[in-house]
């Protein structure tokens, strides 16, 4: 095999960047206790990965398909759009027969419901046919494969909002609504997995993807990197927050810390994507956009290309790392999870997924010098004035 390929010129590899080291992050974080995981940002913050994730996929989302129809029209851009949703619906389904047969198989195999329990599976055993039918038709979501009908949902809703490109601050209204709408009166699609709704509310997730959708069109203002007044008010919510979520501060000594945080922090926080959250979320986007801002001239290190190789890879990788962290959850109920257990687990699933992304980023340069006419000036993060465009936006020149 060749040396891993140099970074595209036209990319912005600060969102490949935080989109990679996100993917290590949830991959760690569904390891099934997991040691590593009482440290990751999330045990020390109201948000999580999963905030990232899906703010990364909207400026993702405007930067490919935002572009798809400015330039080739509303009836392309929709194509794209539904290619994608046929792209991820396809991965739903494959996820739950692969993952979902492999804990079945090795319930059976153990005498043991642990991982249909852990994975509200159990309902595929009592009515195996009626719940297969409800799994397709996304009224049932068990945990663990949660993340792929949110991000359906929310890729459907982008055609409606290039519909409205010349209402952009009204589009703003009607999404920060139907947010504010979630939390006062909790509605959401119901799941048969938990008879309740979504753990990931998309009438609430929606608003935090079209924050990123808007920045990346070039709707809403991004606030400029290393503001002091900024800075200052990001830290100081990020550092208030430390002894309120992290374990080993707020670890039930200190019946004052843990009386603040069920009073500001409700039990269904994440579905709702409470205020707590979603704050958090932009105030550690902003400090690690300034962070980079200063760097992002010499992001393509050799240090730093297998985490952007797996940012510039994120779904096949995100796909890769749920069943990683299944197959690390099934070796830490036999082995049980010391710190060896741990560190040989997460190590060989950062490995895995790195030497991953670096395979299909050569594997994608590979087919671009063979097949260059296949490959548009201007497409998905690669082309040069898409992505200047987003420098301009960000950096607020």
């Amino acid at each position: 095999m060749q040396s891993p390929p140099q970074a595209q010129p036209g990319r912005d590899l600060r969102l490949d960047l935080v989109r990679g080291v996100t993917m290590l992050i949830i991959f760690i974080a569904h390891v099934p206790n997991n040691l590593w995981a009482d440290y990751i940002p999330a045990r020390m913050g109201f948000s999580s990965g999963a905030e990232i994730f899906v703010l990364c996929s909207g400026i993702a989302s405007g930067l490919a398909f935002g572009g798809t129809f400015v330039r080739k029209g509303f009836g392309e851009g929709c194509r794209r759009v539904l290619r994608r949703i046929g792209q991820l619906y396809a991965a739903h389904l494959a996820l739950l027969l692969i993952l979902g047969g492999l804990a079945l198989a090795v319930d059976a195999l153990t005498g043991s419901s642990t991982l249909a329990v852990r994975y509200d599976l159990l309902p595929l055993l009592d009515a195996p046919f009626r719940t297969l039918l409800a799994y397709a038709t996304l009224q049932y979501v068990p945990a663990f494969f949660d993340i792929l009908p949110l991000y359906i949902i929310l890729l459907a809703m982008v055609p409606a909002a290039m519909l409205s490109t010349g209402h952009r601050y009204r589009i703003f209204a009607v999404s920060a609504g139907l947010w504010l709408a979630v939390l006062a009166t909790r509605i959401g699609l119901p799941n048969e997995a938990s008879g309740i709704v979504w753990y990931f509310n998309p009438f609430a997730w929606q608003f935090l993807f079209l924050l990123g959708f808007g920045w990346a069109r070039g709707w809403w203002p991004v606030p400029r990197p290393n503001r002091q007044w900024l800075l200052v008010a990001a830290a100081t919510y990020i550092i208030a927050s430390i002894p309120l979520t992290f374990w080993a501060i707020n670890d039930g000594t200190r019946p004052l810390l843990g009386a603040i945080h069920t009073a500001i922090y409700p039990p269904d926080a994440i579905t709702v994507l409470h205020p707590t959250r979603l704050l958090h979320a932009l105030a550690l986007g902003y400090l690690v956009l300034s962070a980079l801002e200063s760097t992002r001239r010499h992001l393509d290190h050799r240090l730093l290309r297998p985490l952007i190789a797996v940012g510039q890879n994120s779904f096949p990788t995100f796909l890769a790392g749920l069943g990683l962290s299944m197959l690390g959850g099934i070796a830490v109920d036999h082995a049980g999870m010391g710190q060896a257990v741990a560190a040989t687990i997460n190590l060989t699933g950062i490995c895995i997924l790195c030497l991953l992304g670096l395979w299909l980023q050569w594997q994608a340069t590979v087919a671009k010098m063979q097949h260059p006419s296949d490959f548009p000036k201007s497409g998905f993060l690669t082309g040069q004035r898409s992505m200047d465009h987003m420098r301009r936006i960000v950096s607020g020149n």
